[in-house]
């Protein structure tokens, strides 16, 4: 009779969760593999409402890629533009928009009228690269983002509009996490681990992106909070 001890039992269970969230992915990208893959240099960037990228306080964009996209906004958007609407145009080979939610019962796909909300991950589907265009609150009474994990695996989006490292954009659930890993579009391929006081290619110095989502293990119930605004 094989015996497992308690940590044994709780790496087996982050294994068989993460393995569900990695055929979840492999199903999707199954389903449209017959599809010709398009890259930004041979294909120009298509836009959503409005007609060039802007960046500014008050404005910015998310550029997908063909292929999946781990995204995310990095502030609250204005009350008129902040729902599932701000993907429209895009062409997604009739895929879903899916974000996950371990405490209210995993995976949801979006509909038009579902809020995009900070801190909240998202994976998007286009067939070119598109040019999503954010117009973000203007609120100055405007109360910094929180989200509330549960113990295990949670998506999270990085909030605030420069780079910063896994331990940083971390720090309000230091003692509770210990494991991310994110997500290349480039290659459509999951980033290596990076380990909560890790070394090397798993430091936790390693950066964090803005607009990019990610997946992050805790091992018990807590709250992340925004970096940004």
């Amino acid at each position: 009779m094989l015996l497992i001890g308690k940590a044994g039992k709780d790496v087996m269970t982050r294994l068989s969760l993460f393995g569900v969230l990695c055929i979840f992915l492999f199903v999707c990208s199954f389903l449209v593999s017959g599809e010709e893959s398009v890259t930004g240099e041979q294909t120009p960037v298509l836009s959503g409402p409005g007609d060039q990228e802007v960046s500014d306080y008050l404005n910015g964009s998310i550029n997908l890629v063909a292929g999946w996209n781990f995204v995310s906004v990095p502030r609250r958007l204005a009350n008129d533009a902040n729902t599932a609407s701000i993907f429209n145009g895009l062409d997604s080979a009739g895929h879903s928009i899916w974000t996950y939610n371990q405490k209210d019962g995993g995976w949801n796909d979006l509909t038009a009228d579902d809020k995009i909300l900070p801190l909240e991950g998202y994976w998007v589907y286009s067939t070119t690269p598109f040019r999503v265009h954010l117009r973000f609150s203007d609120d100055p009474l405007q109360v910094p983002p929180v989200k509330d994990m549960t113990a295990g695996w949670n998506m999270f989006g990085f909030t605030g509009n420069t780079p910063a490292s896994a331990r940083d954009s971390l720090l309000s659930i230091r003692n509770t996490w210990t494991e991310v890993i994110g997500w290349d579009p480039a290659i459509q391929q999951f980033e290596v681990t990076i380990v909560n006081g890790g070394s090397n290619e798993q430091a936790d110095s390693r950066m964090l992106e803005p607009t990019r989502s990610y997946w992050v293990y805790v091992t018990e119930s807590c709250s992340l909070a925004s970096i940004g605004a």
